[in-house]
């Protein structure tokens, strides 16, 4: 399903196109990117499949 997320750090997420509403947030009143991840991660797959390189490094260790 397609939704909303800040990346500015606050973790923002809407169903609807928008500007961040968090006033903390360095991203505060810049639109959000568009997600259509199924996970509830909001990360694009070359970000996910980094992170299980990553782990998989790991345990090599």
């Amino acid at each position: 399903m397609k939704h909303y997320i800040c990346t500015g750090g606050c973790q923002g997420v809407s169903d609807v196109p928008g500007t961040c509403q968090a006033k903390d947030c360095v991203k505060h009143g810049q639109p959000l990117n568009e997600c259509e991840c199924t996970d509830d991660l909001h990360q694009k797959p070359d970000q996910s499949e980094n992170q299980e390189k990553e782990q998989d490094t790991d345990k090599l260790s």
